[in-house]
């Protein structure tokens, strides 16, 4: 199969998805008589897009066609897309011209280690745009044990789904674990999509992912896709108890990012220190 056909086929996939999770009354229009299957019928939505329904049957089937940017950006606002989902069709349709790519730096700068650093008692690290953990505090070491893993395991995202001390630790692992798989597809994306060299090894980690993880394998088909941006997080630490956290995500050049795990409150402030005492003295 070819690259083309595999991004049609992701298209067919997406709009599917997409045009399900509609209902007749969120768009204005009567819910009529009882329906098979969940969502909008593929006329309706071609009717509010202002397409003809048989185009937008053969693009939804995954055929040869070219829709236009925008045929494309009226298909996002009637499927009510957000900014990211918006940016994933325009790249499945081939439309959207692709970011420029981001080389990943061999090295993280010397400025960002010393924010990093700066964090504590926040355990803190930086990923670079394969999501690969590049560096990390003492408070991340010692919540993660970033240290011990192999090279090709020091991933977010196959941290989150095969470590199981983090998954067992993280209150509501379902939702976030979700969230990380919608926002690793928008990466992928963001990197060129399928068949783009600067893609590869994040196409490498979604394949090892659904291969290790039925839950990963299953969720990736729902097509969801999210931007990275921070988001409360509970961590129930077996010795020092609930960890209430702010994750944050500081953009850098180059593709990186900081992420960090602020304390929310300031008995979680103080358990973050009793984590890695060390720290302070860095």
């Amino acid at each position: 199969m070819s690259d083309a056909e595999v991004r049609r086929k992701a298209l067919s996939s997406f709009l599917r998805s997409r045009r399900a999770r509609l209902t007749p009354e969120e768009v204005g229009m009567a819910p009529g008589v009882r329906r098979r299957t969940p969502g909008l019928r593929r006329e309706e939505l071609a009717l509010l897009a202002g397409v003809g329904v048989t185009w937008y049957t053969w693009l939804e089937q995954g055929r040869q066609i070219n829709p236009s940017p925008e045929v494309l950006a009226s298909l996002a606002r009637t499927l009510r897309l957000d900014r990211a989902e918006t940016a994933y069709l325009f790249r499945l349709a081939g439309s959207h011209p692709r970011e420029a790519g981001i080389e990943v730096p061999e090295e993280v700068p010397t400025a960002l280690l010393r924010l990093m650093h700066a964090q504590w008692p926040a355990p803190a690290f930086v990923m670079d745009a394969d999501w690969d953990v590049r560096a990390w505090n003492p408070g991340a070491e010692a919540l993660f044990r970033i240290s011990r893993l192999e090279p090709d395991e020091c991933n977010l995202a196959w941290v989150v789904f095969a470590d199981p001390v983090n998954r067992a630790r993280t209150v509501d692992w379902e939702r976030h674990a979700r969230r990380i798989l919608a926002q690793l597809r928008s990466a992928y994306a963001e990197r060129g999509g399928d068949g783009a060299p600067q893609a590869r090894r994040l196409a490498r980690l979604i394949g090892r992912l659904r291969a290790a993880s039925p839950e990963a394998d299953r969720w990736l088909d729902e097509h969801q896709v999210q931007e990275r941006a921070g988001v409360e997080k509970d961590v129930l630490h077996e010795e020092l108890g609930l960890l209430r956290i702010d994750q944050l995500v500081l953009r850098a050049e180059g593709g990186l990012q900081l992420v960090v795990l602020s304390p929310r409150d300031a008995e979680t402030g103080e358990r973050l220190r009793d984590l890695a005492p060390a720290a302070a003295a860095v």
